[in-house]
């Protein structure tokens, strides 16, 4: 029962200036929500993925915590709400859309009373790859898709109705039917599969509070792995089995660390490793479950830090949790955080410093975008907001690390987790715990990092005066943002000795006055990485991780484009010219690849694997232009490096053997 009742209302309420006439036009923040508190969700769903489909009835136990004649609920826009029912079966009068796309309004005949268990059933149906329905469409193909090549709907495709994205955590049950030879995936335990026909009902229940929506839906081969204290489902294709049992191992040494880390996850001792499309590679899994993607399984690489990082994640997610969207990067952030310690007792010390390095080359691809806080507005789970809530909130925990010292902030981590563990937490709780233990307050900290942009650009000017007792430096650091504040270490270098102190960091210019007993070489600013500040080093590299990023979405010209800005920020940067060579020689433009692999060459020749790589192209080049000599040569020049970096020694080799040919192609195809 659909009803034009909510929209006069809003005309009503505006007309009596209750609320402002935008109510009835924009909606999301502009209209009144009255506060409910979901207790369970009961989530029944029919998939037909011969037509990309979905049929579903969410069952919704809710308290009103004030006292209102309707609520107010966000759903997908793609979705078609048919009827809302009471715990009697009565039909309810809602609005869809109304209010603006995707959100529902239930209508009550009389007002709900404070604190009372309220029960509704709503059913709807709908698609996410197109418009069967002739509504504001919008195709996200990273949050929702369905279809027998493998289905999956995320929390973030909003396909169950929310009170609010981020803000309900609660027990859930799914029952998800779909055809034979499909498996259904969801959060906490499985129970009995129910066959009904042609079809299969799989149920699955949380007892723990999640954030209720995600499943996947897969014709999938499974086995089962005991890895120590663990029990590990996979489950992938035929093809895919070996290698995801290989992850399955790694995992489970992920996990041990964690444990032994942070403590016993929520979702135990067992969990399931599930192949999932690519397009999820961004999507860390869900109570109990961590995704594997198809690419990662298929592509041979070191994949164990995206592992890492989705591990933490649930742990963090499950585990601990948050109150509000603006707090999610305690979630992010030190999941990112926890991966990169992860490295470090794999790896080592240099290990750690590298992943710390690759986290602020994220942070600042999109870090003025939003300020980590507010990062929910980027869009859940896209790059801008990975950038901003993960990276740059990972960075934040690397920069209280080092104000606080590493003793009292794996105190602080400690007592946030006995505190928040099972209810949630929140940056206030988190701010309270800093400031007991580092003794003073931290609002200046948390004000610039956590709810503000901007990172500064540092540089120093000093002079050194001999002494009788050795050399005085004095000097002052620069800045590029007037208010902002921070301690930043200062090293002297000298052959026999290094000097470090910290000097209080507030506004344009700061002095400093060090000394020495050996004749200093070099000043260096922040020598231990503990602050997230712009440079151009780092901002050529943020170019290049953009360029990255749109070649893997197709997105040549884009690409292109941020090679060529990275190479504006430092033209001897090898490995720009490098990756622009290799989109001009998918392209044929084998001038222009030739070109800027000796471009690459005659640079800074970072990292080492450019130089044989380089020699091995420019020899496939000359080959498919039938110059054979010279591309022997070019070859020979591969083989003398030395370097088996991605197995180029064999690849040189082959190519001497047989000359490499190559067809015209266009790319993207």
């Amino acid at each position: 029962m659909k009803f034009a009742l909510v929209p006069m209302l809003a005309l009503l309420l505006a007309a009596s200036g209750i609320v402002p006439a935008s109510f009835t036009q924009t909606g999301r923040e502009s209209f009144p929500r009255p506060s409910i508190e979901i207790q369970q969700y009961r989530i029944e769903a029919t998939l037909i993925p011969d037509t990309h489909q979905i049929e579903a009835a969410a069952t919704i136990q809710f308290l009103p915590k004030e006292s209102t004649d309707y609520i107010v609920l966000e759903l997908n826009e793609n979705l078609w709400m048919q009827k809302v029912l009471n715990e009697e079966g009565i039909e309810l009068e809602f609005e869809d859309g109304a209010l603006g796309p995707g959100i529902l309004t239930v209508l009550f005949s009389r007002p709900l009373e404070t604190g009372t268990n309220v029960t509704i059933r709503l059913e709807y149906k709908g698609g996410f790859d197109r418009d069967p329905f002739s509504r504001i469409y919008s195709r996200d193909e990273s949050n929702a898709y369905i279809g027998m090549e493998g289905s999956y709907l995320m929390y973030g495709a909003k396909w169950i109705p929310v009170d609010r994205l981020m803000g309900t955590r609660v027990p859930t049950t799914m029952e998800v039917t779909v055809p034979l030879g499909m498996t259904v995936i969801g959060p906490g335990n499985q129970q009995p599969v129910v066959t009904r026909g042609v079809n299969e009902t799989f149920i699955w229940n949380a007892d723990t509070p999640i954030l209720a929506g995600s499943m996947v839906a897969g014709q999938y081969f499974q086995r089962e792995l005991q890895v120590g204290d663990f029990t590990l489902e996979c489950f992938a294709k035929a093809e895919n089995l070996e290698s995801i049992q290989q992850e399955a191992k790694t995992a489970a040494g992920i996990l041990d660390f964690y444990r032994k880390t942070y403590g016993p996850s929520a979702s135990g001792s067992r969990y399931r490793l599930v192949e999932v499309d690519d397009r999820l590679k961004n999507q860390h899994g869900m109570l109990g479950t961590i995704f594997i993607t198809r690419g990662e399984l298929t592509q041979p690489s070191d994949s164990s830090r995206d592992l890492a990082r989705r591990i933490a994640y649930q742990w963090w997610q499950e585990t601990v949790g948050v109150r509000a969207a603006t707090d999610l990067w305690l979630e992010d952030g030190m999941a990112y955080y926890s991966a990169a310690k992860y490295r470090q007792k794999e790896n080592g010390t240099d290990a750690y410093k590298e992943e710390i390095e690759d986290l602020a080359i994220l942070a600042l691809k999109f870090e003025s975008a939003s300020s980590v806080r507010e990062g929910l507005d980027l869009g859940y789970r896209s790059d801008r907001y990975e950038s901003v809530v993960a990276g740059k909130g990972a960075w934040v925990l690397n920069m209280l690390s080092g104000l606080l010292g590493d003793s009292k902030f794996d105190s602080l981590v400690q007592q946030y987790i006995q505190e928040c563990s099972g209810m949630g937490g929140s940056t206030g709780e988190f701010r309270k715990i800093a400031e007991s233990l580092y003794g003073k307050e931290l609002g200046w900290f948390f004000t610039q990092w956590v709810d503000a942009t901007g990172v500064p650009a540092l540089e120093s000017d000093y002079v050194v005066y001999k002494t009788v007792d050795g050399f005085r430096i004095t000097g002052a650091i620069k800045q590029d943002r007037d208010l902002f504040r921070t301690p930043v270490e200062v090293a002297v270098i000298s052959d026999s000795e290094e000097t470090i102190e910290r000097i209080d960091l507030s506004g344009r210019s700061t002095s400093f006055d060090m000394t020495s007993f050996s004749n200093p070489e070099k000043i260096v600013l922040d020598p231990n990485n503990k602050l997230l500040r712009d440079s151009s080093e780092l901002r050529a590299s943020v170019q290049l991780a953009l360029g990255n990023d749109r070649k893997d979405q197709n997105d040549y010209i884009g690409a292109v484009r941020a090679y060529e800005s990275a190479l504006k920020i430092n033209p001897q940067r090898s490995l720009a010219h490098f990756r622009l060579a290799e989109i001009f020689y998918e392209q044929f433009n084998l001038q222009s690849a030739a070109d800027s692999f000796r471009d690459a060459l005659n640079g800074d020749m970072n990292p080492r694997w450019i130089e044989v790589w380089c020699y091995i192209y420019l020899g496939k080049i000359y080959d498919i232009l039938a110059q054979r000599a010279r591309a022997m040569a070019e070859y020979q020049k591969a083989i003398n490096t030395k370097d088996d970096t991605n197995g180029a020694q064999a690849e040189a080799n082959k190519w001497i053997a047989t000359p490499f040919v190559r067809k015209r192609t266009i790319l993207g195809e």
